[in-house]
Parts: structure tokens; sequence; C-alpha cells
């Protein structure tokens, strides 16, 4: 009898609360979710002193608007004003937002996981990216993505992207990417800032580990043998540049690497030919007191600006509101992407609740760029839009 009293109690505060925005998921899912696996998505390394400002950085940069601009088209039932090209016109979505690959969604939604994720993937056209620490196998989830664009959305342009930590046995990562070539993902993802996990103090005061039954399934070999878990898993911390010589010579698949935040590495990337980059600090996940994302980004670009190779630049990190997605677009990012909304979404309605979440942002940037006065994409990075906070020691854009 207590449980049904608070099982009612539960879905009378789901009712009570409109879901309006991706805070009102956050606090939904906190209500939703195991203390352990709640605290494993929300919280950082030593201070959180970086997951906390890689939201404050954008709330310190202020929006310029310009006005009297017809920006009607924007209301258009099938409007492409939001929609971006990435990985050198190959690849377009309907507006710059990529999901982010993150860890163990069964944690989120123990029924269906990365599964309820790629579906709202491909209902909203968008790119998702698979975790090496998946707890769905990375072929399950490929069969999900063509059955959802066979069965009900053949237009849609969603894309699998593949998340690789590079680990001590080569062979192992090596496999790892010949399996995501194989199955259909079209781009390969290379963490590199996890020669050594960060020192998460909520995770080693909750024990955390995973419940009985939900495992990083693509770390599991031929015999059914888990090859190691979580937190003992063995990243290489000898990766360097020169191993990207090695990715290249086992992959056609363009490579992107996530967890760039100085420009000299920016560089580097461009002169080793990849093909993106992305801005990350890992979520505050590892360095503590690492500068946040979007105060990282316009020396990014600057590093790169005028070179003759080709590359995407992407960031992650405390995007809460279109208006930060706008923000990124504006200081020379292609699209931004969002790891712990999904996963709030996730917990809190599955497939739905990650499909809301994109909407919600969807729709928050569309108005946010309309306020503005900007009909294109290209009018966000053209239009001076931004001013930016003396501290930041950067001049006004």
């Amino acid at each position: 009898m207590q449980d049904v009293k608070e099982e009612v109690e539960k879905c009378q505060k789901k009712l009570r609360r409109a879901l309006l925005n991706i805070e009102d998921y956050h606090q939904q899912a906190k209500e939703t979710l195991q203390q352990m696996a709640y605290d494993y998505y929300s919280s950082g390394s030593d201070d959180q002193l970086t997951l906390i400002d890689n939201q404050e950085a954008f709330r310190r940069i202020k929006l310029r608007p310009k006005i009297l601009i017809d920006v009607s088209s924007h209301l258009s039932i099938d409007s492409t004003n939001c929609k971006v090209q990435l990985l050198n016109s190959t690849t377009t979505i309907p507006f710059p937002c990529i999901i982010a690959p993150t860890a163990f969604h069964r944690l989120a939604n123990s029924e269906h996981g990365e599964l309820a994720t790629v579906r709202a993937a491909v209902a909203c056209s968008t790119i998702m990216c698979v975790s090496t620490v998946a707890t769905t196998r990375m072929e399950l989830i490929a069969d999900e993505y063509r059955r959802q664009i066979k069965d009900n959305y053949p237009d849609s342009h969603s894309q699998l992207w593949y998340q690789l930590y590079v680990f001590t046995n080569r062979q192992y990562s090596q496999n790892l990417i010949k399996r995501a070539e194989k199955c259909g993902y079209k781009a390969l993802v290379i963490t590199v800032d996890t020669c050594e996990l960060g020192n998460r103090e909520l995770d080693i005061h909750n024990n955390f580990s995973l419940p009985d039954g939900i495992r990083a399934e693509n770390l599991i070999d031929d015999n059914n043998i888990l090859a190691f878990g979580y937190p003992n898993v063995p990243y290489d911390s000898s990766l360097s540049w020169k191993d990207l010589n090695w990715i290249r010579s086992i992959t056609s698949l363009p490579i992107i690497l996530k967890g760039i935040i100085h420009p000299d590495d920016a560089r580097e990337a461009v002169k080793h030919g990849v093909q993106g980059i992305i801005v990350s600090n890992h979520g505050g996940r590892q360095l503590d007191t690492c500068q946040s994302t979007i105060d990282a980004l316009p020396d990014i670009v600057k590093a790169v600006a005028g070179s003759s190779h080709q590359i995407d630049i992407y960031v992650d990190g405390g995007i809460r509101r279109g208006t930060d997605i706008l923000k990124s677009i504006a200081l020379g990012a292609k699209a931004v992407l969002i790891g712990r909304p999904v996963l709030w979404g996730l917990a809190v309605d599955g497939e739905q609740g990650v499909r809301n979440v994109l909407e919600i942002l969807k729709r928050e940037f569309r108005v946010a760029m309309m306020l503005c006065g900007c009909q294109t994409i290209d009018d966000i990075r053209k239009n001076n839009l931004l001013v930016m906070n003396k501290n930041n020691n950067r001049s006004k854009l």
C-alpha cells in the first residue's frame, strides 16, 4: 500500500510541474533518478568549479540585438533558416545541436537506454554520438537507427557518430573502430582529455557501480565477459599526436577530436588533417578550474582561421538555452553538443523526453534568432551581436 501511495505522489508531482525548459527537466530528473545515478550524471571533478563555470560563462555574455529586419520566414512550416551543414557539407541537420556522447543511458531509462535516445535522434533528424561505454551494443543501436529510418522517418538526416576512448590494449580499440565502421557509423569522435580519470569525489563517496543487469555492452568480449569495468578503465596515458597516424591507417571515417581547449592543440589538429574538433572540458568532469568552453572558443576559432584545411569547430559544456546555442554560433562554432540535458529528458520520459528537450532548444534557438534579427545562421556570425564581459579579457565582437 505504501508503494502505491508513493507512486501516486510521484505522478502528482509530475503533473504539477509544466516542463518548459531544460532546468525543469533537470529538476524532474533529479526526483526520478536513483541518487547514485543522479550524482554520477550531474557532478564534476574536485570542487566542481569548471562544471559551474561552463554555465555561468554563457550568462556573462550579453546579446545586442538588431531590429526592424524581416524574419517572418522563420514562421514557415517548412522553414530551413536554422539548418547547418557539417563535415564539408556531407551532413545536414535542421538546427545546430548534436547529441553528445554520454555513458550508461540505461541508468536513466533501464528498459530502453540508448535505444530510446537513438529513436529521438532519428525523429528530430539530428546526430547521436554513441559512447564507448554505452549500455547497449553499438550494433543494436545501429539496427534500431536503420529500423526507425526505414519504418518511420525516411526523410530524416540523422546520423550515428562513434565516440572512442583509446585503451592501453590498442587491438581492442582497433576492434571497436572496425565494428563502428562495419555497422554504418559516419564519424569517429576520439576523446583526447582522458589520459587519467578526473577526481570525481561524489562517485567515490557513493562507491559508484552499475546495477545488476546493466553493463558497458561494447566492452563485453566474445565469451560474454566484461573486459573491464568503470572506474577501472585502462585509458591509454601514452596517447599522443603521432597516434593519429595509426588511427588514420585503420579507418576511413572522418576524425573529430573531443577535448580541445588550448589554441596550440587546435593548430596541431589542423596540421594532422582531422575533420573536426570539439571544444570541451568533459562537462567539468576532468580537470577542475579548466577554462569554460565558451570562453575558450574564440581563441580556438582564431587559431585555425585562414587555414587551407577545412575543419569544423564544435563546442559542448553548459548549454541549457537556445541563446547559448546562438552565442556559440556567433563565436564561431559550427554546432553544439548537449549531454546532460539529453539524460534529463531520457530519465523523465524516455524517447519522448529526449525529443522534448531537443524541440525546446530548437524552439528557443529559433526565437533567439528572430529577436536578434537573424534570418539565417550566417547572420548570427556577421551581425555583431555579442558583448563580451570585460573580465574575460576579450575585445567586444
